[in-house]
């Protein structure tokens, strides 16, 4: 039973009597033992907490907005009952407010599966006035101790079933704060926010200045809560068209377009090429495109051999018969263009292992600018596994952290593998990804594979095959195939 002071009141704000009748709210007045007795001429407005149609508790408003509750009674949503509608265990989705007008008004547009939570929202800020941090994990909270929402605890038998939940609560840092302590409760897949007017802080505040049409539209466009790795194709930014580049060989580049932001495998056997082609690469790379390249080498010496190969490059010719000014532009391309990255192996107190060489890759993207990381050989890194991992689980857990690198500095990573000795007796065509040593994640994981090895003697003969075993995206980065380069034993150069 409503009072007349009180109808006029929710009028006001927008709210049908009729629905909040219906929803139990009756006007009150305090009684000579000091107890709030329901009187329809009373001054205080009562929102009862009804569990299966009975009273269990109440929570009263009286005049200058002071709010109280009855000591030691049930704690749960207004409007609880609701949560046993069938119809929310199929795909109608519940709206959790913050206080019972909130949920008085989304009733009164027309949508009764609402319910608003018996405290209100919690400080957004600790007594220093720092705003307090809200984890998407549950791994801080004690349920024992876990007295602001332990209402959820009361009914998650009911909340459980529920598929979609709406979170509607206010605006301000308190109710942002509430939104994600629910959130993480309640399971964020399931979970949707609104997006109110820049005006308006709830649904009761839309209701009145809006109307009964905004607040189902509000409503209707609730945003589904991110979840990370789960996307729509609309969430996506726009993507230009893969950006390639020339590899320096007209014949290589029909085959292989490398990208940054790419894991390039290249395999193949000792004495057959593929370090100095991989060398030749970073070189044609740096010179074509102006890149910055880091290589990494655990089995060459750096000096001279490395270095003269990279200069060789550059001139075209056998960097021992260059000097004077080709001599110097060579030196100046190797000390503005490459970085080096080497374990300094007297010092035993470093491990020089994936994670050292990941902390020194991004080193030299952030100090150099680095496009292209070129690691010679993979298999010379200290592996350090985990006590329980196996040497092909480790394999991939150190390739996800260089594709991952590569995909979050956008450089182009480039990793030279030896093959198995059990694919000893294989010749250099029918050598496979999956021939690399330790483990098949090399050929599952590569998004361009290859394989250098020589056609015949590698101490005779100079023709050497470029075999393309993988290109993830055809036909922009390329494709499968076979490339014939000649090797120039007095440069050092493949032709």
């Amino acid at each position: 039973m409503l009072s007349e002071l009180h109808q006029k009141w929710l009028e006001k704000r927008g709210i049908d009597t009729e629905v909040a009748t219906r929803l139990g709210v009756y006007s009150a007045k305090r009684g000579q033992d000091g107890q709030c007795h329901t009187d329809e001429n009373g001054d205080i407005l009562a929102f009862p907490f009804i569990h299966n149609g009975v009273e269990v508790g109440v929570k009263y408003r009286g005049p200058k907005k002071i709010f109280w509750q009855k000591v030691g009674k049930r704690k749960q949503f207004f409007n609880r009952d609701i949560l046993d509608d069938p119809l929310l265990q199929e795909s109608t989705p519940l709206i959790i407010v913050e206080g019972e007008m909130d949920a008085l008004a989304v009733a009164t547009a027309g949508y009764p599966f609402v319910v608003s939570v018996p405290d209100g929202a919690p400080p957004a800020r600790d007594g220093d006035g720092n705003l307090i941090v809200v984890y998407d994990h549950t791994h801080d909270i004690d349920i024992s101790n876990d007295t602001k929402f332990n209402f959820l605890i009361s009914d998650w038998d009911a909340l459980s079933k529920v598929k979609r939940i709406i979170i509607g609560v206010d605006s301000d840092e308190c109710g942002q704060r509430l939104a994600n302590e629910l959130v993480r409760r309640l399971d964020k897949v399931r979970c949707s926010f609104v997006v109110f007017p820049d005006d308006c802080k709830d649904f009761n505040d839309v209701l009145v200045k809006y109307g009964a049409d905004e607040v189902l539209r509000i409503i209707n466009e609730a945003k589904q809560y991110p979840v990370e790795g789960l996307y729509k194709a609309s969430d996506f930014p726009p993507v230009e068209t893969l950006q390639t580049y020339s590899t320096g060989w007209t014949e290589v580049d029909e085959y292989i377009k490398p990208y940054t932001g790419c894991f390039m495998v290249i395999g193949g056997f000792p004495s057959h090429g593929k370090s100095t082609w991989s060398i030749q690469f970073a070189s044609n790379m740096a010179k074509l495109h102006k890149w910055n390249i880091a290589v990494a080498s655990f089995e060459m010496q750096l000096v001279p051999y490395v270095t003269n190969a990279i200069m060789s490059c550059y001139t075209g010719n056998n960097i021992k018969y260059a000097a004077g000014s080709t001599l110097s532009k060579a030196s100046e391309f190797l000390e503005k263009h490459f970085t080096f990255i080497a374990p300094n192996r007297a010092n035993y107190n470093v491990d020089h292992d994936i994670e050292w060489l990941l902390n020194k890759m991004e080193a030299a993207v952030i100090r150099e600018g680095v496009r292209m990381v070129l690691i010679d050989p993979f298999n010379e890194i200290e592996h350090r596994r985990n006590h329980d991992e196996s040497q092909t689980e480790y394999i991939g857990r150190a390739i996800r952290k260089l594709k991952a690198f590569a995909l979050q500095y956008d450089v182009l990573v480039c990793v030279v593998v030896h093959p198995t000795k059990a694919a000893s007796h294989l010749e250099s065509k029918d050598l496979s990804l999956y021939n690399l040593a330790d483990s098949s994640h090399w050929a599952n994981k590569a998004d361009i594979g290859v394989i250098v090895g020589r056609l015949g003697n590698p101490e005779v003969d100079t023709m050497t095959g470029i075999y393309i075993k993988k290109v993830r995206y055809q036909p922009d980065a390329g494709s499968l195939g076979t490339v014939l380069l000649d090797f120039d034993k007095e440069n050092r150069l493949f032709r």
